[in-house]
């Protein structure tokens, strides 16, 4: 006289992951959400050569790089750390460089919004192949 399983088990487990998805989908939007309104600075590139080289020991650990900004060489921070001195990099510089100019190297990206989407569209993603394994093995269970 065992219980059988039937559709009515399935119910709050399907409830339940639904909810999850619907929280994680929440939190990875989020910041988008929240940086919506976050002014853009456009950046051109440029090459720099390393003045300063610095370990990458510390947290915040800045080369000191020289770079020809409008016709006029200037030292800035490089966001990065460990090249060698004299090493020309291809870097991006805002187009608007004022006193406090950082910059960065040549594959970042324009934005830490681009960033936040990124990691968001992977969460999604992984979200969906996650839903779509559930169905498929209660699909399988069924039949």
């Amino acid at each position: 006289m065992g219980r059988r399983r039937g559709s009515a088990s399935v119910l709050p487990i399907l409830l339940v992951l639904g909810v999850l998805g619907v929280v994680v989908a929440v939190l990875a939007v989020w910041p988008l959400l929240a940086a919506r309104g976050e002014r853009r600075t456009a950046l051109r590139p440029a090459t720099a050569t390393v003045v300063e080289s610095r370990p990458c020991g510390a947290r915040s650990a800045r080369d000191l790089v020289s770079v020809e900004i409008d016709g006029v060489v200037r030292q800035a921070p490089f966001d990065g750390c460990g090249h060698t001195r004299g090493q020309k990099l291809a870097v991006q510089v805002p187009a608007d460089a004022g006193a406090d100019l950082v910059v960065r190297p040549a594959g970042a990206s324009d934005s830490e919004l681009d960033d936040l989407a990124q990691r968001a569209y992977w969460v999604l993603l992984t979200l969906a192949a996650v839903a779509g394994g559930c169905y498929g093995v209660m699909l399988h269970r069924r039949a």
